[in-house]
């Protein structure tokens, strides 16, 4: 009789519980702390593009994971700029061997890992996209210059936050990346 007495007992516990707990919140969806408190939408501030890059002004960097690119990468110093928005704005310029000049006025968002193309260059200037669009900055592949920016330049990869131009334009001339290592800095 006892038996029964605990077995009956058990499964009216092991139905009762359950009903009981249901209005109860599990202890991973706790009420927020901060009622009312939202998050900015983050928005894009206004783009103006650059005026045609001049020679003297741009600067030379390296692709570490191809030596053998036929490509040479600068970015024109006087647009190299972090704006409000977060996002690092710049003109590049790629030569080929042969002498072929590309140039495209982009951003990289730090913090995201993605990369914008705003416009184009030719030989009229720079051609503004009509839509351009965020995208993820791949980690690999042939000629990745916005992963080396980003990577080893533009980005401290740390705080998620751009480094100083001066920063930047310092690991290109000596031909290596910005050092954001915690126990070098000041």
């Amino acid at each position: 009789m006892a038996t029964i007495a605990k077995t009956t007992l058990t499964i009216l516990l092991l139905v009762t519980f359950p009903l009981l707990a249901k209005d109860q919140p599990f202890i991973d969806e706790p009420e927020p702390i901060y009622k009312g408190v939202e998050e900015k939408a983050w928005q894009e501030g206004d783009v103006a593009l650059p005026g045609d890059f001049k020679e003297e002004n741009l600067q030379e960097f390296q692709l570490d994971s191809h030596a053998n690119n036929p490509f040479r990468y600068f970015i024109d110093r006087s647009t190299l700029q972090t704006a409000t928005d977060g996002v690092t704005r710049f003109l590049i310029v790629i030569r080929s061997t042969t002498g072929a000049l590309n140039s495209s006025y982009e951003g990289i968002k730090c913090g995201e890992r993605e990369y914008k193309i705003y416009a184009y260059g030719s030989k009229e200037g720079l051609q503004p996209l009509h839509n351009p669009a965020w995208m993820r900055i791949p980690k690999t592949g042939r000629g990745n210059y916005q992963n080396a920016l980003y990577s080893d330049l533009i980005c401290n990869l740390n705080t998620g936050s751009p480094n100083p131009p001066e920063a930047v334009f310092r690991a290109m001339r000596i031909g290596k990346t910005v050092d954001n290592s915690p126990f070098t800095q000041d």
